[in-house]
């Protein structure tokens, strides 16, 4: 088996999965060869340039996901620890749409097409959860486009800490990192962090930020 049953169970804790019959989730692992592998700093998890159809969870440590052109590799999201990449990919003969790389050494428990085929054919569950999961791909999707055309750095900043709908959100991206996702420059990040906090709409202590009025904050940045 190339997987442990440590890796098994955060895998099926994770959003997609969290409600499929584990008995059947790991029969169709077994069967489909899923495993958990390691990747190094900067080793390349999907790309482009992979023929086979695989998706994946990461388990321990983070990933990036950026564009594939070598001229401008423009930050889209981060990945996280039970974060899944690779799933809007599945059952389409097109390359792979991003780069995604690991940021530091991470885990990830990849699995080919032919286990979320099965997945999908033997449990309802989780055909649901997977229907779901690509409309909030969707979604992601639309809020990237928000960000970029949203005008001023204040207004993208307040769209990306509105975005995780949580009163308090935990920043754990580098500066350089948020800037490049963002499109703005880091100096006027810093600057709109600032603008932010000034005008009472956000709260900072550490890399936590507590959203003081976020409806307000979104009708002040247009």
């Amino acid at each position: 088996m190339g997987f442990s049953e440590k890796d098994f169970q955060k895998v099926m804790a994770t959003e997609l999965l969290k409600n499929c019959n584990e008995q059947t989730a790991r029969r169709v692992f077994e069967a489909c060869g899923c495993k958990s592998s390691v990747f190094a700093d900067g080793k390349i998890l999907r790309s482009p340039a992979d023929t086979d159809r695989l998706a994946g969870v990461i388990l321990e440590g983070k990933a990036i996901v950026t564009t594939p052109d070598p001229a401008r590799n423009t930050l889209l999201r981060f990945l996280g620890k039970g974060e899944m990449f690779g799933i809007a990919n599945l059952f389409s003969e097109d390359p792979y749409i991003s780069v995604i790389r690991a940021e530091g050494e991470c885990r990830a428990f990849m699995m080919p097409e032919a286990a979320i085929r099965r997945l999908l054919e033997e449990d309802n569950s989780f055909l649901y959860h997977y229907l779901g999961f690509l409309s909030g791909r969707i979604r992601f999707l639309n809020q990237k486009i928000g960000y970029l055309t949203a005008g001023g750095a204040e207004r993208r900043l307040a769209l990306y800490l509105n975005s995780f709908g949580k009163e308090t959100v935990r920043l754990d991206a580098s500066i350089s990192s948020l800037s490049e996702l963002l499109d703005v420059g880091r100096a006027s990040l810093y600057r709109a962090f600032d603008k932010l906090t000034e005008d009472g709409f956000i709260r900072k202590r550490g890399r936590n930020f507590t959203l003081l009025d976020p409806d307000g904050m979104l009708k002040a940045y247009r």
